[in-house]
Formats: C-alpha cells, sequence, structure tokens
C-alpha cells in the first residue's frame, strides 16, 4: 500500500516532466466530436461539430482558449483524467477528458455573461487518434 502511494505521489509530482506517469494515451492527431446543450434551446437543436487537433501525452487538453484574452488555469491530470479550466472576460469553463488509448469521453460545462445574463452550455465529446500530426 505504502508503494503504491508513494508511486501516485512521484507521479503527480513529475507530471509535467514523465511520459510514465501521463495518462493512458497516444501521441497524434485527434479528432474531437463535441455535442453542445445550451439553456433554453430545444434538445437536439445544435448539430455536433468535430474538429482535428494534435494532442501529446504533455499537452492532452483537446479544448483549448479560441481568443487570445483567455487562459487556461487549473490543469490537471490523475490517472487517465484530465481536467483543466479556461477563464475569459466574458466566460468560464471546466473541462474534463478521460482517455482510454487512441479514444476519450469527456464533457466541458461553460457559463457565458452576455449582457449581465448568464448563459449555460454542456458539450459531451468523444475523440479518437487518426494518425500522426501533421
Amino acid at each position: 500500500m505504502k508503494r503504491i502511494f508513494g508511486f501516485v505521489f512521484v507521479c503527480s509530482i513529475l507530471w509535467g516532466t514523465s511520459a510514465f506517469c501521463a495518462p493512458n494515451m497516444q501521441n497524434g492527431l485527434w479528432e474531437i466530436t463535441s455535442t453542445v446543450e445550451m439553456e433554453g434551446m430545444p434538445a437536439g437543436m445544435m448539430k455536433p461539430m468535430s474538429h482535428t487537433s494534435c494532442l501529446t501525452q504533455k499537452d492532452a487538453v483537446p479544448e483549448k482558449p479560441a481568443k487570445s484574452d483567455c487562459k487556461m488555469t487549473d490543469m490537471k491530470s490523475v490517472g487517465n483524467t484530465v481536467t483543466w479550466a479556461v477563464t475569459c472576460p466574458d466566460a468560464v469553463s471546466k473541462g474534463k477528458v478521460t482517455y482510454a488509448g487512441s479514444t476519450f469521453d469527456g464533457t466541458m460545462e461553460t457559463t457565458v455573461n452576455q449582457g449581465g445574463k448568464k448563459m449555460q452550455m454542456k458539450s459531451k465529446m468523444k475523440g479518437k487518434m487518426i494518425g500522426p500530426c501533421k
């Protein structure tokens, strides 16, 4: 038991420098499909969207900030699960994905402040590794 605790402790400290402690994922080009649900929108109104992203064990967050005034914060990896937060002037997002080699499942919740009114969006993500990064 002490060995397992020691291994987890060392992995948590060395996360950024050791592939040994990284999530079970393949480095490469990933196809990511997101389905968004928004308050006030009928279910199924928004169609799934897909894009590709180069992901590695050191950079395993599939949804990066789109705006330059947004900042990635609070990124963590525990086992095969990666969590993160993104803070923008008008929005806050929290995401979580769990890797399984060449696939992942995840969610992201976003709160947008538009004209003093807050809107909630929830995204479900599925990812699959499709080849090497270009």
